[in-house]
C-alpha cells in the first residue's frame, strides 16, 4: 500500500454503525502520524461527505499552526500580514508599507486568487493573474501585487505550506511607456517657482518655500515635512535628517523612523537656502517644532501637501511635476556638476550603490561639494516674504 504523504488521506472505506452507513478514512497529519476518522450519515454519500469534511478540518488545524495543501492563499496572506505587523512593531519595516500591502491583499490578492488552495497555486495561475492586473490596473498596481504575492509565497515556503515560490518564475512586468523620471531644467525650476509665487492659494498653503527647500536638499516629501528647527544649524548651514511624517491606519499622523539606515544623513545647505530659512524663522517667530507646520503648529499630512501641489500644477505646463520630481532634479544637477554616484546617493539617502560601499563606507559624512553644486540654484526667484525680510 502506498505510504500517505503529509496532509494526504487514503480511500474511503464503508461500513454500518447502528444501522446507519459509516465512512472511515485514514490520513497522515503534519507530524507524520497516521490517523483514522469516522463519520456516519443517512446515506453513503452523506457519510462520505462528513468524513472528508472531518479530515479537511483536522488538516486545516494542523499541528503548530502549519499549512496544508488544502489551506487557501487568502489564509496564507492573512498570516503573512500578521508576520509583517511584527516586523513593523520591531521597527524593521515601515507602517506605511504595511498599510499598502494590506490594501493590496484586501483589494486585489484575495478577490483575484485568494480562493486558490495552496495545492493549486502555480506559476501559471499567478502569472495570468498578474498579467491581467497589468492590463486592467496598470504597471504600478501590478508591480506592488507581484511584490506582495512574492512575500506571501516566500513566507509560505518557510512554513512548509508551498514547496517553492511560484512568483519567482512569473513573466516580467513590462511598462507600456517610458517610466524614466523627468527632471526640471534650471530654467524650468525658475518658471515653476515663479508660478507658485504668483498663486495666492499656493502661497497660502506654503508651497513656494517648501518646493525650494526640497530642491535645496533632495529630501523626500515626508522627510521635508518632518524636519524640525532643532534639526537645522543655521550658523553652520547644516541639516540633520532624522524622521519622516506618515499617516498610520488607526493611529493618524505621526513622525516615524526613516526608510532605511542610510536615510539618516547630514547635509550641507546651499547658502541661498540658509538665507531663506533664517528669514522664515524670523517671520514665523519659531524656534521649535516643524519647519513647515500646519495651521496648529504640528506636522503636515504629506497626502494633503501632495494634493495641494497637484492643484497648483493643474492646467499648467507643469502637470507632470511632482514632489518626487525635485529629487530627480537634484540628482541631475549633482550629476551634471561631476558628482560621483556615492555623493548623490548620500545626498538623497539611497542605500544601494554597492554592498561594499553600503557596509564599509560612512554615510553621515558631510560633503560641502554637494552644497556647492546646488548653489547653482542661487538665482531662484525669492518669495515676496523673503524679499521683504
Amino acid at each position: 500500500m502506498r505510504r500517505l504523504g503529509l496532509g494526504e488521506h487514503g480511500d474511503v472505506v464503508y461500513g454500518t454503525r447502528k444501522g446507519r452507513p459509516l465512512a472511515m478514512v485514514y490520513y497522515r497529519d503534519f507530524t507524520g502520524i497516521r490517523r483514522r476518522v469516522k463519520a456516519s450519515g443517512r446515506s453513503k454519500a452523506e457519510a462520505r461527505r462528513e468524513v472528508l469534511n472531518a479530515v479537511e478540518r483536522a488538516l486545516a488545524q494542523g499541528r503548530d499552526g502549519e499549512f496544508s495543501a488544502r489551506s487557501t492563499l487568502a489564509e496564507g496572506a492573512e498570516a503573512w500580514l500578521a508576520y509583517f505587523e511584527g516586523l513593523v512593531e520591531r521597527g524593521t519595516r515601515s507602517p506605511t508599507t504595511l498599510d499598502l500591502y494590506r490594501l493590496t491583499v484586501e483589494k486585489h490578492i484575495v478577490p483575484g486568487v485568494g480562493a486558490l488552495r495552496l495545492g493549486e497555486v502555480s506559476t501559471a495561475r499567478l502569472d495570468r493573474f498578474l498579467q491581467k492586473m497589468l492590463r486592467e490596473r496598470g504597471y504600478a498596481t501590478a508591480k506592488v501585487a507581484r511584490t506582495v504575492l512574492s512575500g506571501i509565497c516566500g513566507w509560505l515556503v518557510r512554513q512548509d505550506g508551498l514547496p517553492s515560490n511560484p512568483v519567482r518564475d512569473v513573466s516580467r512586468l513590462e511598462s507600456d511607456r517610458d517610466r524614466t523620471p523627468r527632471a526640471l531644467t534650471v530654467a524650468e525650476v525658475h518658471e515653476w517657482l515663479a508660478m507658485l509665487d504668483a498663486s495666492a492659494d499656493a502661497r497660502h498653503k506654503d508651497l513656494p518655500e517648501l518646493a525650494r527647500f526640497i530642491l535645496a536638499t533632495g529630501l523626500r516629501l515626508g522627510e521635508a515635512l518632518g524636519v524640525r528647527w532643532s534639526d537645522v544649524d543655521l550658523d553652520r548651514g547644516i541639516l540633520s535628517v532624522e524622521r519622516t511624517v506618515i499617516r498610520v491606519r488607526g493611529q493618524g499622523l505621526r513622525a516615524s523612523r526613516l526608510k532605511s539606515r542610510t536615510s539618516y544623513r547630514v547635509l550641507v545647505l546651499p547658502g541661498w537656502c540658509v538665507t531663506m530659512l533664517k528669514a522664515r524663522r524670523v517671520r514665523l517667530g519659531a524656534f521649535d517644532g516643524p519647519v513647515f507646520p500646519d495651521a496648529r503648529g504640528g506636522y503636515r499630512d504629506r497626502n494633503n501637501v501632495g494634493r495641494a501641489f497637484r492643484e497648483a500644477r493643474a492646467g499648467t505646463g507643469f502637470d507632470w511635476v511632482k514632489p518626487h520630481t525635485y529629487r530627480k532634479t537634484v540628482a541631475t544637477i549633482l550629476d551634471s556638476s561631476g558628482a560621483s554616484a556615492r555623493m548623490i546617493a548620500d545626498q538623497l539617502g539611497h542605500s544601494r550603490i554597492s554592498m561594499t560601499q553600503d557596509v564599509y563606507m560612512g554615510r553621515r559624512a558631510v560633503d560641502p561639494a554637494a552644497a556647492s553644486a546646488l548653489g547653482d540654484l542661487a538665482a531662484l526667484p525669492q518669495t515676496e516674504d523673503d524679499q521683504d525680510t
